[in-house]
């Protein structure tokens, strides 16, 4: 979904939903880690909702990299295959990897939101002109999503390319003015294109290709029968 808002919009900026921040870190850590160093991320990972201005935000940032210069090495550590070799990982080729896996994922995932600018974009006052920015996409997923989803559930015989039609058609009426017809018409347009198309391929393999036999190399009629009647003895 990033990709294709970046290429659709190049210039927006993007805001991480917290709320997904949270159920990925949540993952990684669980609800009760147990060390001391993911507690205490943990505990960290609860704030950036909680976050309403600026200096908040750099407040919590502070704590993150705070958190980080005290446990650098645990983070940095790392595991050979050499050391382990009877890990899943050594066995399928690796020749080391971090020892805290989970735990250096939920930092550098932090660590790379806020570095991006998409932690606490909601809070950037260029944004807030045009009315407070929301932090989560909670409207989006009980407003557009559901309904989506609701329709591959209650039309699950549909095949691939019906269901991707009744997708577009439930995000088209959502949008402002929507035009039914001119949506028909672009629809009727891309079937007749692709029947077009597929119509054409088809002629193409029915043409001339070459390899109809020659004189000299097509079958020849003595090598298939012989030349005296097959000896029949049977009653």
């Amino acid at each position: 979904m990033e990709t294709a808002a970046r290429a659709e919009w190049p210039d927006t900026r993007l805001q991480r939903c917290l709320a997904h921040v949270q159920r990925d870190t949540r993952r990684d850590l669980t609800m009760h880690p147990g060390s001391q160093a993911g507690r205490e991320l943990r505990k960290l990972s609860l704030k950036p909702a909680r976050v309403r201005t600026a200096e908040q935000a750099a407040q919590w940032a502070e704590a993150l990299n705070a958190w980080h210069e005290r446990w650098r090495g645990l983070v940095s550590e790392r595991t050979t295959a050499k050391q382990d070799p009877g890990n899943p990982k050594a066995l399928a080729g690796r020749k080391w990897w971090w020892t805290h896996e989970r735990l250096r994922r939920s930092y550098k995932r932090f660590e790379k939101l806020f570095r991006d600018g998409r932690l606490f974009a909601y809070l950037d006052p260029r944004l807030l002109e045009g009315g407070p920015v929301p932090d989560t996409t909670n409207r989006l997923e009980g407003g557009v999503n559901s309904p989506i989803k609701r329709i591959l559930v209650n039309h699950r015989g549909m095949g691939e390319a019906r269901m991707m039609r009744a997708c577009e058609y439930e995000c088209f009426m959502r949008s402002p003015g929507p035009d039914l017809k001119a949506l028909l018409e672009a629809h009727e347009t891309r079937e007749r294109t692709r029947a077009s198309a597929k119509a054409q391929q088809e002629r193409e393999s029915e043409q001339h290709t070459g390899d109809e036999p020659t004189a000299g190399s097509g079958v020849d009629w003595n090598e298939l029968h012989a030349s005296t009647p097959y000896p029949n003895n049977t009653d």
